[in-house]
């Protein structure tokens, strides 16, 4: 039997109210429900207990996996990944049971002060977050950049392996995983509920974690551990950050001969490959000019560069991470504040390829400020700026929009869905139509249209939410019947929106379907009804 720990529980529903349950996907409101039954007796659950009480109490060698989804994302401007996003209940336990033995797998891993490993270093927080703010993709780029200071001066030492693999985290077989798993721990039950879970999301194919949570982040560092001390056992000069490794080398001959050596490991070990366009022999020259940098980084004019550059002043050059204006020091606060942020937007556009981290935080700038200056020339370029979907919407949901203007943005937000490229991806249709979830005085009279013209549950989702704000209770009078028919995900959306029925006839037909819903969706009509 295996019981989940209070201090886990709480943690980990922290962890995603301050740190969001991917870096991918809008955080869904189910959280919301689940804080407000989280520590509230309610007769509808067994035994009348709290929703932490439910978790706490389920042997989670029994857990039975819920529904989740996935969904292609950009990753770069022809690339993309398949992304996922868990269940709720299932994120909450896969980072509760990942926390517990978190210590363990850390102690596994190569110590920090040998500088090989640089990525999420376990060092979990009250407020959950997770890994140390001390380690990460900032320290990878400046232990290069040292490596190579040196290595200038070394007439024995010219070159450099920048190495990629290929489709890390969806091609990361689960044997090898189970193996670190059970060398680096004792708590074994944690071992067989980890690898039921993952077995389980992936209908028993025996490779593949989920993309872009935290838990799955700690467990491919692990996994990668035998690569790590391999390497080192062989002598080779390397670091790495998660899939990117450089290793530094004396002659050509000797940097193919770790070339392969590492491919050769990884496909033994772990069955993975390296990505061709990505791994390269360089000279240390080169690999000063083209790899210092973020990896996103790219040759734009003035504005931007200066932009960079005091990035890079701030210690911020990390392309994974989002940069948040308000907890930096004021005087660099006025430096961004004197940056023509318009300016440096339009130079983005105008380049060959958008520096995301770049493009992000402009614009969450200018949502920060309410200014809708960027509007215009975000919306008429999306085709350009897809890879940053995500942030122009978050940008959009800013905004304090009047009535007209709502009106003009959202038929150009149908227009893009229905013209351009971006409203291919489902990615793209949930963010797109999550703004018309975002408040009152959007115009939805063409959103029931859309419901029946796609079907996935990114986008059905948010229309239900949506046509929910607008208040259209007939759509959902004509509907409440066949709720049950629903998916899950679409029914917790449904059962949230059906408050705006009028009158009590949604708390009459709450009441009604009540017994037949699972303790999640228990969960969305306590906190709709509240």
């Amino acid at each position: 039997m295996l019981k989940l720990k209070n201090e886990s529980l709480e943690w980990a529903l922290k962890h995603i109210e301050n740190y969001g349950d991917t870096d991918i996907f809008p955080i869904p409101f189910e959280y919301e429900a689940i804080r407000y039954l989280w520590d509230k007796n309610t007769r509808e659950l067994p035994n009348g207990t709290t929703l932490k009480e439910y978790l706490r109490n389920k042997n989670i060698l029994n857990w039975s996996v819920r529904d989740h989804r996935r969904s292609l994302t950009p990753k770069h401007k022809f690339g993309f990944r398949l992304s996922t996003q868990l269940d709720p209940l299932d994120t909450i336990v896969y980072l509760a049971l990942v926390y517990e033995i978190g210590e363990d797998i850390e102690s596994k891993r190569i110590p920090v002060e040998k500088n090989v490993s640089f990525s999420f270093r376990f060092n979990p927080e009250e407020n959950g977050k997770m890994f140390s703010s001390d380690i990460g993709y900032g320290s990878f780029i400046n232990y290069c950049s040292s490596k190579v200071d040196e290595l200038i001066g070394d007439e024995n030492i010219n070159y450099v392996v920048v190495a990629d693999i290929a489709d890390f985290f969806p091609r990361l077989y689960l044997h090898p995983l189970e193996n670190a798993l059970t060398s680096c721990t004792n708590m074994t039950n944690h071992v067989i509920a980890i690898k039921r879970l993952l077995n389980n999301w992936n209908y028993s194919i025996s490779y593949g974690i989920p993309v872009g949570q935290d838990s799955s982040r700690l467990l491919a560092e692990l996994t990668l551990n035998d690569i790590d001390e391999g390497l080192l056992s062989e002598g080779v000069d390397f670091c790495r950050f998660v899939d990117d490794f450089r290793i530094f080398c004396s002659s050509k001959k000797e940097a193919y001969q770790q070339l392969a050596l590492l491919a050769e490991m990884l496909f033994e070990n772990h069955g993975l490959t390296l990505q061709q366009h990505k791994t390269k022999i360089i000279s240390v020259e080169e690999f000063r000019k083209n790899y210092l940098k973020s990896e996103e980084s790219i040759e734009v004019d003035r504005l931007s560069d200066e932009f960079e550059i005091l990035l890079n002043e701030m210690g911020i050059d990390d392309p994974y991470v989002d940069i948040d204006y308000d907890v930096l020091p004021e005087d660099l606060q006025q430096q961004i504040d004197s940056l023509n942020l318009m300016a440096i937007l339009q130079e983005q556009i105008n380049s060959d390829s958008i520096d995301t981290k770049i493009v992000g935080f402009v614009l969450r700038r200018m949502g920060q400020l309410k200014n809708p200056e960027a509007l215009e020339l975000v919306l008429d370029n999306i085709d350009k700026l897809y890879t940053v979907f995500k942030h122009i919407f978050e940008y959009i949901n800013e905004l304090d929009l009047d009535a007209s203007q709502k009106e003009e943005i959202g038929e150009k937000l149908l227009d893009i869905l229905d013209n351009s490229i971006v409203g291919h991806l489902e990615f793209h249709r949930m963010w797109l139509f999550k703004t018309f979830s975002n408040g009152e005085g959007w115009n939805i009279n063409r959103l029931a249209t859309y419901y029946n013209e796609y079907f996935d549950d990114f986008s059905r989702r948010k229309i239900i939410l949506a046509l929910g704000i607008a208040n259209q209770d007939s759509w959902f009078k004509t509907r409440k019947r066949s709720i049950m028919q629903l998916t899950n995900w679409q029914r917790r959306a449904f059962l949230a929106s059906a408050k705006c029925l009028p009158g009590d006839e949604a708390t009459h037909w709450y009441r009604s379907i009540l017994s037949r819903l699972d303790v999640l969706e228990i969960a969305v009509v306590k906190w709709a009804g509240k």
